[in-house]
């Protein structure tokens, strides 16, 4: 008995195309990032501790990331900086770095995709593994550190 192999479209994105009922018998094709985004983390804005090793989450049911970082100020230390990052674990158990933000001195606005993309497109290109986790270090001895930041799948 032959078999018919079975394919499932995806954009260039990786996000899967499917077909909506417009409810008056015509059908619109979209895609699975259409659908849904789930927020991962939100931290409103307030002083933070100066470093984070990270808070990691499941990145299973999506395949890209919205990080959003404002930074406000800094308390304390001489010339401090941050850093924030994105981690992917390894299937070795490995954390591995996907992105980093540059060392932030000043107040401002840092945004990255992350995602499975082709290269050249402004976005970073990462394939999630599973598990993820966000954080941040700093340099020049800061005690505290405020910033509000979100993390956003899809």
């Amino acid at each position: 008995m032959p078999t018919n192999p079975v394919f499932t479209l995806v954009d260039g994105s990786g996000n899967i195309i499917k077909t909506v009922s417009n409810g008056d018998g015509t059908s619109t094709l979209t895609t699975s990032a259409a659908a849904t985004t789930t927020t991962f983390i939100t931290y409103l804005s307030g002083a933070q501790a100066v470093s984070n090793v990270g808070v990691s989450f499941s990145t299973a049911a999506v395949s890209g990331l919205a990080v959003d970082v404002t930074l406000t100020s800094f308390t304390g230390g001489s010339s401090p900086a941050v850093t924030f990052f994105v981690d992917r674990l390894g299937s070795d158990g490995v954390w591995y770095r996907v992105w980093t933000s540059s060392a932030l001195t000043s107040t401002g606005v840092t945004s990255v995709q992350i995602g499975p993309v082709p290269a050249g497109t402004g976005i970073v290109t990462a394939v999630l593994t599973g598990t993820a986790r966000f954080g941040w270090s700093s340099t020049g001895s800061p005690t505290a550190i405020t910033f509000s930041a979100s993390v956003i799948g899809r």
